[in-house]
């Protein structure tokens, strides 16, 4: 007696399965542009509050005088610069570098 494959079954099986994982990316994605949302309006804010503060010494306060009031300087934004990739060097340091013989011409 031969064993019957259920090959629809198995089709079915596999694509819920396969379904079920691109769900879980599909709502990580959203969780991710969610993030980068909120970065994006805390950098504005952060933005907006610099100026206002700025605007506030413009028109006669000082640091101390806000200061004194609860309104401390606006935190510094860390400036993130993008690095080159560094290449990486495989030769040995001089010292362990065979010396190369002189040309004498």
């Amino acid at each position: 007696m031969a064993t019957h494959i259920d090959a629809e079954k198995i089709e079915n099986e596999l694509q819920q399965r396969l379904s079920n994982r691109m769900d879980s990316v599909r709502e990580l994605v959203k969780s991710r542009q969610k993030v980068a949302d909120a970065r994006d309006a805390l950098g504005a804010a952060e933005d907006e509050d610099a100026r206002r503060y700025q605007a506030a010494l413009t028109a006669g306060w000082t640091a101390d005088e806000l200061r004194s009031a609860g309104l401390n300087e606006p935190e510094k934004k860390l400036r993130v610069r993008k690095r080159a990739t560094r290449r990486s060097t495989t030769t040995p340091a001089a010292s362990e570098q065979p010396e190369q013989p002189q040309h004498q011409g």
